[in-house]
């Protein structure tokens, strides 16, 4: 299927769920993501490509599937045996990871309060977030969507998923009974009211170009954001 056999990662390393175990499951989603980023995003051959909360390149696999290479894939994680395998195995002309010391009470407890996306202003044409906000609290939300909208390029888009619903509270940590999963330990599950969650991306200087409900891992739902 690959223009060039690539390895894929072992199981251990496979973020998002239980159906990205699968090699098949792993390289459909994967492809299936980047043409919506192509349908969405603009995604193309000359694009610069942040995919924020990589894991092990799953993301990447696809563009190489779909484009060969593109003008610029830049991965970064908190998790540092993830971006270690993904150097190993997925870097090279185009693609690039790096590894981000950052606190999430989930993923990296100890890490560092100071917020960065590892990018430079207005440099990101397609921004990617998948399974990011999910889960994380409600002071770095607000700050994250704010550095989004500065990296962004100016006709840039960001492709996010999160756990959003009506009619409940603003923001609430491992809600009993949601979801197809029972959520254990801190931020598993976050989930926002939709019109809290839109209300930060507005403050942050983004619109909301596309919403998809519920459509995506454990029910999360898609959102592509633009400049306002």
């Amino acid at each position: 299927m690959f223009r060039k056999k690539l390895p894929l990662p072992p199981g251990k390393y496979r973020m998002g769920g239980k159906h990205f175990k699968n090699d098949k499951a792993f390289i459909k989603t994967a492809v299936r993501d980047v043409r919506r980023l192509v349908k969405y995003c603009d995604l193309s051959e000359g694009s610069t490509l942040l995919d924020w909360g990589c894991g092990a390149g799953r993301l990447a696999v696809g563009v190489r599937e779909d484009f060969g290479q593109i003008r610029d894939y830049h991965g970064v994680d908190i998790q540092p045996e993830l971006i270690e395998w993904a150097n190993e195995n997925l870097a090279g002309d185009g693609f690039r990871f790096t590894c981000l010391d950052v606190s999430n009470e989930r993923y990296n407890p100890d890490g560092s309060p100071d917020r960065t996306l590892a990018a430079e202003p207005g440099t990101v044409d397609v921004f990617y977030a998948y399974s990011v906000f999910s889960p994380m609290n409600d002071d770095d939300t607000p700050a994250y969507l704010t550095l989004i909208g500065e990296a962004l390029s100016p006709r840039g888009k960001a492709l996010v998923t999160c756990f959003v619903e009506e009619d409940v509270a603003g923001w609430e940590e491992n809600p009993e009974g949601y979801g197809p999963l029972e959520w254990k330990g801190r931020l598993h599950c976050t989930r926002f009211s939709r019109r809290h969650f839109e209300d930060h991306v507005e403050a942050a200087g983004l619109a909301v170009d596309r919403f998809e409900y519920g459509r995506e891992t454990d029910g999360q739902s898609l959102y592509v954001l633009r400049h306002r």
